[in-house]
């Protein structure tokens, strides 16, 4: 039974970990099983019917509440109760009345004016931005229809247009609705059992992101458990260390070569982190996860390596020199900073992540995976190098140390000179300032400040991190300046191309065209131009400066450029021709002329007889109005990185376009001119050059003569690198800490010590860590309403200007007519411009008349009705403004309406001015805000914790040193007063501490002159006693040899044996000066490292000639075990203890001297067992006080002596014996530590 479960404690963790891999297992088969549709679709059906049941509940409350008079308020006021329906739900509401549109509550649902246009009205039913389930109710003449969003359907996608089921019904995004009934595919129905659509489960989702998380959550638990049981086989095996490093590292590559190429555990394939979206670069590290993986391997591997590291080890069995091992392990290490550094380089360059903490709102999950990743690949080489070093310190001087490293680096410079042209000195430098931090933790004043030495191990960490990172980051961003740069030369505007593809489709079956164009020759330029402008071009071309030349086969073309007219037909053929790029299915053609504009020309033939040609460029310095990223799909939409660069094109040296938040000169001659005499810094690279100025770098690329294009970003600072410190510092130290806990038994055991310091500082830290929190929150809500209210006032007073307008022109009308129809889209459009925001007109109706951005209405991505809200606020309360907050898809803007009145007081319309134009810069601004004020806090918590801890020491330093007063404290000894001037608290203690240091001084004297008279009249009694016994025999014999006076050989005899007897207690007399002498005065220890067991077999060399007695030595395999002491004096301690076990054996039996070495944790111990006569009970407790018997056991003050040398060296003596059988001394001293262990 015990051997079952010794066994099962062994395989404990192994046997978790696979049950872990078991159960994740289970529940990835579970999810990712061949048919994982049916359980998913089984869930929305059943959803989807509670919610047709929920749907005709509200459609029977509002058919209540129009049956009343007054139904407006009352249905508002129920709609506006229930507007988290309508928002998260995706539930709206339709109400006709003989047919027409009479409400609605929601434009989002993009509806139909008229209840014919509806295939179905009890059911499914598309509509052109997404499929909704219908049902409706007639009430008398009126027809109400509710409507249940159950996926969007716009007609393309990007950040803001995203096709998606609505999150309650928990499908993967990339299921498809059918619209007919495909018997191979799951169908649909409504809770009557009629057929709704079917579920096409297509794509590589076979279930929602979220849900494949819990699987992927407990297999990495299983990882560590099993990480877990491989250190601890490698700790407890007895193979060898290189052996068992081997043996380790093929596993890891095992696992890991087993998950990339069987792809285990699948789940984790089908997760973004596991997906190039983020990072990619090479079969090995294909993704981010396997990039943290290999991190994870790699450090836990380096941590084996390191902890179990023993250079004696390696010296022996290979042989070499210990200096030339540890200079190889350096080497290695320097070899590995390499390494790791090109991996973190490869990191950055090769993802889409940021990695600045300068724009904290940029990091992502997975940009603080990839620092983890970083941070692991860092402190695995660190720690590494710092654990050779610690163990190399004793066998090199400062000097010859500091000259091998150096060696290294320029050995590995030369290398990477040769290799790739290029010093990494950051690398160097790192390297040898973790070479040195292990110096400086070899000396014993960071031996005891574990946590003091963490924190300069992690802020070292830390810094180089931030070095790299934006070292490579500034060589990723030159790289992607380059690339937009590139770009710029022939840029394409994917809005308008995707515009004119509709223009084309809508312009082959314009029958207006083709009659304007052969009606009147002399008219038809002046018609079809304004036609074309108004009904075409209009709107998202108001950018653009359109031309449009009607072309007949004998007409002629001036070009003011050549000042010469030349034919019409062959011009434009010959420019399609030489520069035209035609855009696919369309007669329209991007012109590649790097002009620093953005060129269209179009062809437009109806017959050999006449052709319409339209040249559209792009206007100089135009800044875009409106929202083009929501009007094109995500595909053709540049990358975001884009959007922290500024820009600017210079045709013939002048400044035609610009972009961003630098101001750049009209000419480019002057940043040309511009040299390194004007301090600025250049870097040269081929055809770009890298230039500095105003806190700047700048791109110049020279596209043709003078044509350039300038690419700008802003530098790092010091204030970047002060602002990013603290997020890394804390995010490694509570990184290591986590490592530390889970990987150190010590630690976990070790109790926190509440102590006085750390109460000051927790409440120090507590209250300004508080204070500046409510501070924060405070600020950061104020300034964000401070923004909302500024940026409401600001469309506030455009929509004033711009109603000031229109009311204007339409004071004098009764209502809004055809006629006018014209003049509002021109009118529009010119305040657009000027106001820089989009502005719609609607009828009384709500319907849309006039807007400046009729794009977004006619792809559907809203309906043309007002917001039923503000429709009701303007006509039913008749709010003079009203500003709602709406959402087109994921876009959300703040919209102003106002009511157009003419001079009798008659409403003609409403003005809309949907903000979402400025909503970006508006979200921006607060972004912007929200990041500089969490710097600074982060900032100021951070200073506040280095003053709490000043503080604490300050206060607590009095009582530190009374504590060390008082530790230091011994009777006999001189206790010195401590100084402390101030008149507080501390200071009454320390006065009273003074004064019982004087009383305690005086009461030490009287004690010591008394315990000095009674110790000296008890030696004088000792020492009169031992001098006697050989006095006595002396005297004796003088007397009878004066009683016998005589001559002859007997009386010559007698006097030889009298003298002999003389001058043997005369040496007993001299031998016990000598005992006295010695332990009066023990010299003092000179400490040095040495082996134990070697000076051991010195030491027992001196007693080979004793016949008598048998001396063994056993070492139990401890050959190499090191302790800290005084030579000479151990040596001495053992002589005294080997004379006393031989003169302690009685001459009746065989002598013998045992002598054992072991070790007991950090301590040896050495036994010296000898089979006397033991010691009797009376003199067992005064056995190590000083004594001065000359008896034959040996027993005098040379135990004394042995256990003041013991206690020298931080040791303990004791005995341990048994009566006639022998007696066994032991001493145990600690062993030598190379460094003080964190673990």
């Amino acid at each position: 039974m015990t051997n079952m479960l010794l066994k099962l404690n062994k395989y404990f963790f192994l046997v978790l970990a696979i049950c872990l891999f078991v159960s994740a297992a289970i529940i990835e088969n579970g999810l990712l099983s061949l048919h994982p549709e049916e359980r998913l679709i089984a869930d929305f059906q059943e959803q989807l019917i509670a919610d047709e049941n929920r749907l005709e509940m509200n459609l029977k409350d509002i058919s209540r509440i129009i049956n009343e008079d007054d139904y407006w308020g009352e249905l508002n006021d129920y709609l506006n109760n229930n507007n988290l329906l309508l928002e998260k739900e995706g539930v709206g509401f339709l109400m006709y009345f003989s047919g027409e549109l009479e409400y609605w509550s929601d434009r989002s649902l993009s509806f139909y004016d008229s209840i014919t246009q509806f295939e179905n009205l009890d059911g499914f039913v598309k509509l052109p931005n997404g499929y909704y389930l219908v049902q409706s109710l007639q009430v008398d003449s009126a027809d109400i229809l509710g409507l249940q969003l159950i996926k969007r359907n716009f007609y393309y996608e990007n950040k803001y247009l995203k096709n998606i089921f609505l999150e309650k019904y928990n499908l993967p995004e990339d299921y498809d609705i059918i619209e007919n009934k495909t018997e191979k595919l799951p169908h649909i129905f409504n809770k009557n059992g009629e057929f709704l659509f079917s579920i096409l489960p297509a794509g590589q989702y076979l279930c929602t992101t979220k849900q494949l998380y819990y699987p992927g959550i407990i297999y990495l638990f299983g990882l560590f458990i099993l990480l877990f049981y491989f250190r601890k086989e490698f700790v407890e095996s007895t193979a060898s260390f290189f052996l068992k490093l081997f043996a380790l590292a093929t596993t890891l590559f095992v696992v890991y070569w087993l998950h990339l190429i069987f792809q285990i555990p699948k789940v984790f394939f089908h997760l973004q982190f596991f997906s190039p979206e983020y990072f990619g670069l090479s079969n090995w590290l294909p993704s981010l996860g396997d990039y943290v993986l290999f991190a994870m391997f790699f450090f836990f591997w380096m941590y084996n390596f390191a902890t179990d590291l023993d250079i004696q080890e390696l010296h022996e069995d290979s042989k070499l020199s210990r200096k030339f091992v540890i200079t190889l392990l350096l080497l290695f290490a320097a070899s590995l900073y390499l390494l790791v550094n090109y991996y973190i380089q490869k990191l950055i360059l090769n993802s889409t992540l940021s990695f600045s903490f300068n724009k904290i709102t940029e990091i992502s999950a997975q940009s603080v995976l990839g620092i983890f990743a970083v941070g692991l690949l860092l402190l695995a080489v660190l720690f590494f190098t710092i654990r050779i070093n610690l163990q190399a310190k004793n066998d090199f001087k400062y000097l010859e140390f500091a000259g091998i490293v150096l060696l290294i680096v320029v050995f590995l410079a030369l290398i990477q000179l040769i290799s790739v042209h290029k010093i990494y000195y950051t690398v160097l430098v790192f390297f040898i300032v973790s070479a040195n931090l292990a110096i400086l933790f070899g000396k014993n004043y960071l031996q005891k400040f574990t946590l003091s030495y963490l924190i300069i191990f992690v802020s070292v960490t830390a810094i180089y991190s931030l070095l790299i990172i934006y070292h490579t980051t500034i060589v990723k961003e030159r790289g992607h300046q380059k690339l937009l740069a590139v770009t710029l030369v022939a840029e394409h505007d994917p809005a308008a191309e995707v515009f004119l593809t509709e223009i084309q489709e809508q312009i082959r079956v314009d029958e207006n065209i083709m009659q304007l164009l052969f009606e009147d020759r002399d008219k038809a330029q002046e018609r079809i131009e304004n036609y074309l402008l108004e009904t075409y071009f209009n709107s998202y071309f108001r950018k653009y400066i359109v031309d449009i030349w009607v072309c007949y086969p004998e007409d002629k073309l001036f070009r003011p450029e050549i000042g010469d007219t030349l034919d019409c037909f062959p011009f434009f053929e010959d420019l399609i021709k030489s520069q035209g790029i035609q855009i696919q299915g369309t007669d329209f053609y991007f012109m590649d002329n790097m002009n620093g504009r953005i060129s269209y020309t179009g062809r437009l033939k109806y017959s050999s007889e006449g052709s319409i040609f339209i040249n559209i460029d792009s206007d100089l310095l135009f800044e875009g109005i409106g929202f083009p990223e929501l009007l094109i799909d995500k595909s053709m939409m540049k990358p975001d990185d884009y959007k922290k660069f500024s820009y600017a094109k210079y045709y013939g040296g002048e400044l035609t376009d610009k972009y961003g938040d630098y101001n750049y000169n009209s000419y480019v001659d002057r940043y040309l001119e511009l040299s390194s005499d004007d301090d600025f810094s250049f870097i040269t690279d081929q055809e770009y050059t890298f230039k500095k100025w105003d806190g700047m770098e700048h791109l110049i690329y020279n596209t043709r003569e003078d044509n350039y294009v300038i690419v700008s970003r802003e530098l790092f600072t010091i204030v970047d690198y002060l602002i990013s410190f603290p997020y890394l510092f804390v995010f490694y130290f509570l990184s290591v800490m986590v490592l530390l806990l889970i990987g150190s038994k010590s630690i976990r055991k070790r109790r926190v010590n509440f102590d006085l310091k750390f109460k000051i500082q927790a409440a120090i830290i507590s209250i300004v860590f508080v204070s500046l929190l409510v501070v924060a929150l405070a600020t950061i809500f104020y300034n964000i309403d401070r923004y909302k209210t500024k940026h409401r006032n600001d469309l506030d007073e455009k929509m004033k200007s711009i109603a000031e307008e229109i009311d204007m022109r339409l004071e004098a009308v009764n209502e809004i007519t055809d006629d006018l129809q014209d003049w509002m889209d021109n009118e529009l459009t010119k305040l657009s411009n000027i106001f820089r925001t989009d502005v719609n007109i609607y009828g009384n109706d709500g319907s849309l008349i006039s807007s400046s951005r009729f794009e977004i209405y006619n792809r559907g991505l809203v309906s043309t009705r007002i917001n039923a809200q503000a429709y009701y606020e303007i006509l039913g309360n008749f709010q003079i403004s009203y500003f709602q907050p709406e959402r087109i898809g994921e876009l959300s803007y703040l919209s102003a309406y106002r009511p157009i009145v003419n001079y009798r007081g008659d409403y003609l319309g409403i003005i809309n001015l949907p903000y979402f134009i400025r909503q970006d810069n508006y979200s921006q601004e607060i972004s912007t805000f929200i990041v500089a004020f969490i710097n600074l806090y982060v900032l100021l918590l951070l200073a506040s914790i280095i003053v709490a801890v000043f503080i604490s020491n300050q206060i607590t330093r009095p009582l530190v040193v009374i504590q060390e007063n008082l530790q230091k404290m011994e009777l006999g000894k001189q206790n010195k007063p401590i100084v402390y001037s101030r008149q507080d608290e501390i200071g009454s203690l320390v006065k009273e501490y003074n004064k019982k240091v004087e009383e305690l001084a005086i009461s030490a004297d009287l004690l010591a002159r008394s315990e000095r008279e009674s110790a000296w009249r008890e030696m004088a009694k000792q020492i009169a006693h031992e001098i006697k016994n050989p006095l006595t025999p002396m005297k004796l014999n003088i007397q009878h040899l004066q009683r016998t006076k005589g001559e002859g050989k007997e009386y010559n005899e007698y006097i030889e044996r009298v003298t002999a007897t003389l001058i043997e207690q005369i040496d007993n007399l001299s031998n016990i000066a000598t005992e006295f002498s010695n332990f009066a005065k023990i010299p003092t220890a000179r400490n040095q490292v040495f082996k134990l067991a070697e000076q051991l077999h010195k030491v027992l060399a001196l007693f080979e000639t004793h016949e008598d007695v048998s001396i063994e030595f056993n070492s139990n395999g401890l050959e190499n075990l090191m302790v800290h002491a005084d030579r000479e004096q151990l040596s001495r301690a053992i002589i005294n203890l080997v004379k006393n076990g031989i003169q302690s054996v009685p001459e009746t039996r065989k002598g013998k001297i045992n002598i054992l070495l072991n070790r007991r944790e950090h301590m040896a111990v050495v036994s010296v067992s000898d089979n006397g006569t033991g010691v009797p009970v009376e003199l067992r407790e005064k056995l190590f006080s000083p004594s001065f018997t000359t008896k034959s056991s040996g027993m005098g003050l040379g135990l004394a002596i042995v256990k003041n040398i013991v206690e020298n060296f931080s040791g303990k003596v004791w005995f341990e014996t048994k009566m006639g059988k022998g007696t066994t001394f032991f001493i145990e001293i600690p062993v030598y530590s190379e460094e003080k262990q964190i673990s």
